[in-house]
Order: C-alpha cells, then sequence, then structure tokens
C-alpha cells in the first residue's frame, strides 16, 4: 500500500495497527530508527548508570555535565529519543494537532519529528535566555538538559510497557493513556529534580519563576498547537 494515495481517517490514534504499518514510509523510518537505535546503544549502555543516578538524586544531571564525552552521549540518544517518540506519538495520537493528522500517514513522523527537535530549539534559547549567575556552568546546563535525562532514562519503561500491552491485545486508547503518564512523569521528576538544583542558591519564588520559564513556557509553545488546531 503506497504512503502517498492511503487516505485514513485523521483522527489521532484511530489507525490500526496492520494499516499503520501497511504504510511505506513507515515501515522505512521505523527501520531507519531500528538502525539508528542500533549505533546509539553503546552510547546508551554507557549512560545508563548516570541516568539512574539522576533518577534518585539532582546532583546526577551535574555529573553528566562535569563528563563532555558523557554529555555528548546524552545528546546523540536523545536525538534517536526524539525519533522513536516520533513514531510512537504518530501510532498512538500522542500529539493531536490538527496540522499533523491532516497530512498523508506517510508524512506525519517527519513532520513530528520536525515539531519536536523545534521544541528542543527552542528550550534550548529560553535557557540561554534566562540568566541563572548564581548557578555554576555545569550547574546551569544541568538544569537545561535535565528533561533530557529523565526522558532517556524513561524511555526503555515506555517501550517496554507498549511490548506489554500490545501483548495482552490493550487497546490504542489505554497504550496511550499509559504513555501520557509516562511523559507526565517525566515532567513531574524533572521539575523536581531542576527545583533541587535552583533552590540551592536561589529562593522558593525564585526557583519557581525559573522552572516556569525554563520548562513551562517552552511546553506551553508544544502544547498550544495541538490544541488551538483542533
Amino acid at each position: 500500500m503506497d504512503w502517498g494515495v492511503l487516505h485514513l481517517s485523521t483522527a489521532a490514534g484511530d489507525i490500526p495497527q496492520a494499516v499503520w504499518a501497511d504504510v511505506s514510509m513507515n515501515r522505512i523510518l521505523t527501520v531507519a530508527m531500528l538502525v539508528i537505535v542500533l549505533v546509539c546503544l553503546q552510547d546508551f549502555f554507557q549512560l545508563a548508570p548516570l541516568l539512574s543516578g539522576c533518577l534518585v538524586r539532582s546532583r546526577g544531571n551535574i555529573e553528566i555535565e562535569h563528563s563532555v564525552s558523557q554529555a555528548r552521549n546524552r545528546n546523540r540518544c536523545a536525538f534517536a529519543g526524539l525519533g522513536i517518540l516520533s513514531l510512537l506519538a504518530d501510532r498512538y495520537g500522542l500529539y493531536p494537532a490538527a496540522f499533523v493528522y491532516a497530512a498523508a500517514p506517510g508524512w506525519r513522523v517527519p513532520i513530528l519529528f520536525g515539531v519536536f527537535c523545534l521544541f528542543a530549539i527552542f528550550h534550548r534559547i529560553v535557557a540561554g535566555l534566562i540568566r541563572k549567575n548564581k548557578l555554576d556552568n555545569e550547574s546551569r546546563a544541568a538544569c537545561t538538559h535535565a528533561v533530557y535525562n529523565y526522558f532517556l532514562a524513561t524511555l526503555p519503561l515506555m517501550l517496554v510497557s507498549v511490548a506489554v500491552l500490545w501483548l495482552f491485545k490493550a487497546g490504542d486508547s489505554a497504550i496511550r493513556a499509559v504513555l501520557l503518564a509516562e511523559i507526565f512523569a517525566v515532567l513531574m521528576i524533572t521539575l523536581l529534580r531542576e527545583g533541587q538544583i535552583l533552590s540551592s542558591k536561589y529562593s522558593p519564588l525564585q526557583t519557581f519563576l525559573y522552572l516556569c520559564g525554563l520548562e513551562f513556557i517552552p511546553l506551553a509553545a508544544l502544547i498550544a498547537p495541538a490544541v488551538v488546531l483542533q
């Protein structure tokens, strides 16, 4: 079945697995993503102990920034992770913006990947504009990149949960709910650990304002098109 002539309902997450997999471009992108994952696998295994440390204490984020090689590994893995997230978002309708699902099925994953990359760029720009003079360079970088550390730490759980639910023939709505809950958990742990780093130098009010700028503004920019452009 050719992706250029396949026309399905544009509602998010309503495409059956067999039909989604029949789209040629989806198959190509899935294989390409598997190749990228295999290339990044060694980097991820080297990074995994530090990612585990990030989950239990905020200083784990600073330790990643302290090592240039591990920070580069994290960046490469995060880039691959955004590709995986794009596939999941298309298959299960995690980002139900009308402009995404108005496109032909084969183009939705690249569009979603572009949206997530724009979010990452905007997140970086906002973090650069917010001055955190009381923090050292590694702590500032840790606040900027913490969301990607927790995303990578949670990504294997997301993939395992999808596989388990699929094996037990759970519906798309159930899988979507679990994935959204895991993404929400990433956001919550990010806010908690970033807040702990910031609160070591700033008052509670300043910490809250910094978190609003660092995470809520980019997140609002990501969510707004999905909410407004229905």
